[in-house]
């Protein structure tokens, strides 16, 4: 937890004390001052997905935005990347089993209400139901993979889509996409404005730069028992991540006698797993040919990518493909489908392919491996591509996303 900054936690008092208590800590502002608050679930849950967007944004953000107030609300404790009395902690859990999103329904929309603030930001796809009208509405929306695969969710998951999310869309007063992609499916599948939208493409940590493949290939090696010949890819075993077609590549190219590299599979389980991992049985192969590294953190993501050979990502569907722009800018060529968003975050730096088609993604896999100066010419243009998305662009933009939406309040009010 970052020195200073404030923290406001409850557990075991009625809502209306600890509301009270936690109002009575809120500083008084200038005029000029924004209260913000933002769903800070994301944070205390695995530091993947809309967490690692909501950390960069709010690192960013107390780096460069030295007026507004800033209240991060949560069921459980969190780190965060700021410090200072304009950084506030809002956390309280009655129920200790309460799903976060229904958390977010009930006693974060009420500790929000009782915090008076003048805008909130719904960092991962959601927003409280039935906020003010005065208060300033933002939220973002990374995919609407639920609504297009929603066959494949677990049923939970299914319910608090339903339940919340096109709801939340529609009473937004605006919706960051992160890609153009996004925004046309929230037209195509929402029936929201595009007037209402704000594409917002994220961005790529410093972390992830080029290093010594040598070297970075060893350190896999070490730590992960991995071959030193490797290609990767970053995702779940979820169904719209199709590793399927990725394996089905793998058996083409053994087929071939292609030379013998491994594949790493980085990611969370997910609910494709058993039907992945009978894919890869029926093939023949072994953990010779595929590894499956689960979780990894951040610096390990880093090394991983700069020892692959190439990046691949055989996705049906992405919201945005940060791995994508991560890979790219640690120097690495990609493999991609040519679907969704993915052609808009790999321009022309990457070969795209059709997702359901093996033989494709296994030749431009054994073309990009043989061929060095098509891979000079992808690692180029893929710096290039990748220095285009910046946390620090991101965190701008959405601040003046959220001064807007407070202006256009403003002007309602006249």
């Amino acid at each position: 937890m970052a020195v200073g900054a404030a923290v406001v936690i409850a557990r075991a008092q009625p809502v209306g004390f600890i509301l009270e208590q936690a109002q009575a800590t809120l500083p008084a502002l200038a005029k000029q001052t924004m209260r913000i608050g933002i769903n800070a679930l994301p944070l205390s849950r695995v530091r993947a997905g809309a967490a690692r967007v909501v950390w960069s944004v709010l690192e960013e953000l107390h780096k460069n935005d030295p007026e507004n107030c800033y209240y991060l609300y949560s069921d459980r404790d969190f780190e965060l990347p700021c410090e200072g009395d304009r950084w506030q902690k809002r956390i309280w859990s009655p129920l200790r089993f309460l799903p976060g999103t229904l958390w977010l329904q009930t006693v974060g929309r009420r500790m929000i209400i009782r915090d008076r603030l003048d805008l909130f930001w719904g960092s991962n796809n959601l927003l409280p139901l039935g906020l003010p009208s005065e208060l300033g509405k933002v939220v973002s929306i990374y995919d609407l993979i639920l609504p297009l695969y929603s066959k494949y969710a677990d049923p939970l998951s299914r319910s608090m889509h339903w339940m919340f999310a096109e709801r939340s869309a529609r009473q937004a007063d605006r919706i960051i996409a992160d890609s153009q992609s996004t925004a046309r499916d929230l037209q195509r599948i929402y029936g929201t404005p595009e007037s209402k939208i704000k594409v917002i493409h994220l961005g790529v940590s410093t972390a992830f730069k080029p290093g010594d493949p040598r070297a970075a290939a060893d350190y896999v090696a070490r730590k992960y028992r991995a071959s030193k010949d490797y290609i990767l890819t970053v995702g779940t075993l979820g169904p719209h991540k199709n590793l399927i077609t990725l394996v089905k590549a793998m058996k083409v190219l053994r087929g071939r006698g292609a030379p013998s590299f491994q594949l790493l599979v980085v990611g969370a389980r997910g609910r494709n797993k058993s039907q992945v991992l009978e894919v890869i049985r029926s093939s023949s192969l072994t953990d010779n040919d595929i590894r499956f590294l689960g979780f990894v953190p951040d610096e390990d993501l880093s090394a991983l990518y700069s020892g692959s050979s190439l990046f691949v990502l055989p996705s049906l569907y992405e919201g945005f493909g940060l791995p994508l722009a991560e890979a790219m800018a640690c120097g690495v060529p990609v493999i991609a489908s040519n679907t969704s968003s993915i052609p808009e975050v790999v321009g022309d730096a990457g070969l795209l392919v059709p997702p359901t088609e093996p033989e494709a993604f296994a030749e431009a896999i054994q073309r990009v491996r043989s061929d060095e100066g098509l891979r000079r010419a992808m690692i180029e243009k893929g710096l290039r591509q990748s220095a285009g998305f910046r946390w620090d662009k991101a965190a701008q933009q959405t601040l003046e996303c959220m001064r807007n939406v407070m202006r256009q309040k403003q002007l309602q009010r006249q």
